[in-house]
């Protein structure tokens, strides 16, 4: 076991149960090692002689509640979580409080649950418009020119306010409907054409199974700019998740829909895209990685320059500092490929795009917290006009209930 060679140590304590079960320290051993190698019927069995052998041996007590966390006994999980805060074990404090809330939010799961929040946020963007530090351009055709008012990057501070709905129907400890709505709307102080209104909503349905689960989902992501209806997203999304072990788990995704542009026919899409992911929770660190890579099509051949093949990496770091207070960290690449030359500036745009957005929490109770969050963007492009920086900061509030 020390070695780290499990699986043997498995089949080793697995011929000498039938001799050996009922001393506490062999159970002990044995449901370790079968939590281990995803045995964790077998680890609740043994795990179960030890607890009514000893009683008093918290370790074993608490390592009896991951098996139960794990064949998603919840019920019996907490209540051995219970039974161990009632005894006040300081050196298993902070691991048992951890597994509690997990095992607590998986139980509300299996009840379902709707959650609403709305929040308030007052911020500053010194690039509203995505637009260029350059006062001049070339164009082939015409040579240098001035660069359009409306094309020069413009700041501005902005109000934003927001709900959430986030809905789970448990149909039976297997299968669940979920819907999640998210409704917002931010206004300039002075570039009140960029003032918008967002909504994004998805239904699907979820197969959760030991080790993987699996969702179907359908989205709606219509925008509105400057008073009228911009673009429209819709499509589907089919994703997969297998839990390695308790702290890494991978993922798979796949999203096809279109983007209908209601003000220029050109800007018309149909995407599909690929995303593969990595998470590793730890007591005070969750970390993700993800790829990605989409193909976006312009419905019009005559817009062919608009089609792009997108390559994109981030990666999130969020740091639980105490039991109030969160940070974030969040990075990522884009390399982005278009299809055919501009028909302006007569370029086939090869473009890069760095963001890196970096947050604070303050999680003052279960309903209400703060965030200050800042983002800056830096992208890359062979036609200057299309070339920019933008940071943007906000200081928010937010009420769960």
């Amino acid at each position: 076991m020390q070695s780290g060679q499990m699986q043997q140590a498995y089949q080793l304590a697995s011929m000498l149960e039938r001799e050996l079960a009922g001393d506490a320290d062999f159970d002990m051993a044995y449901g370790r090692i079968a939590l281990q190698v995803g045995q964790n019927d077998r680890a609740v069995f043994a795990l179960e002689r030890v607890v009514a052998e000893q009683p008093g041996w918290q370790q074993a007590r608490f390592t009896l509640a991951q098996a139960y966390y794990k064949t998603k006994n919840y019920p019996a999980a907490l209540y051995q979580l219970a039974q161990l805060e009632a005894q006040s074990p300081t050196s298993l404090a902070e691991a048992v409080a951890t597994l509690r809330s997990a095992a607590q939010r998986e139980q509300d799961k299996l009840s379902g649950y709707q959650r609403h929040k709305i929040n308030y946020a007052f911020g500053h963007d010194d690039n509203v418009n995505s637009g260029t530090a350059e006062d001049r351009i070339f164009i082939p055709s015409l040579g240098e020119i001035d660069v359009f008012p409306q094309s020069k990057a413009s700041s501005d501070y902005f109000h934003q306010l927001g709900y959430s709905f986030d809905g789970r129907w448990q149909q039976n400890q297997r299968y669940a409907w979920l819907v999640d709505v998210q409704l917002g709307a931010t206004q300039f102080n002075q570039l009140s054409e960029f003032d918008r209104e967002t909504l994004v909503s998805r239904f699907g349905y979820q197969a959760d199974y030991q080790h993987h689960s699996y969702t179907a989902r359908a989205y709606s992501r219509p925008l509105r700019l400057g008073g009228q209806l911009y673009r429209h997203d819709w499509g589907g999304q089919i994703s997969g998740q297998y839990q390695m072990n308790t702290l890494n788990s991978l993922a798979l995704q796949w999203l096809s829909g279109r983007s209908d542009n209601r003000i220029d026919d050109r800007l018309n899409l149909t995407l599909h895209s690929i995303t593969a992911s990595w998470e590793r929770k730890a007591n005070r660190w969750i970390n993700q990685a993800s790829i990605s890579i989409s193909n976006e099509r312009s419905r019009l051949s005559s817009a062919d320059y608009n089609s792009r093949d997108v390559s994109s990496f981030s990666y999130t770091s969020i740091w639980l500092a105490d039991a109030t207070h969160l940070v974030l960290g969040r990075a990522e690449l884009q390399d982005i490929r278009y299809k055919a030359p501009h028909p302006l500036f007569r370029v086939e745009r090869d473009e890069s795009l760095f963001s890196f957005t970096a947050a604070w929490i303050w999680q003052y109770s279960t309903s209400l917290s703060t965030e200050l969050r800042c983002s800056y963007t830096d992208k890359t492009s062979p036609v200057t006009l299309y070339e920019y920086d933008r940071t943007e900061c906000v200081l928010g509030a937010s009420y769960a209930f």
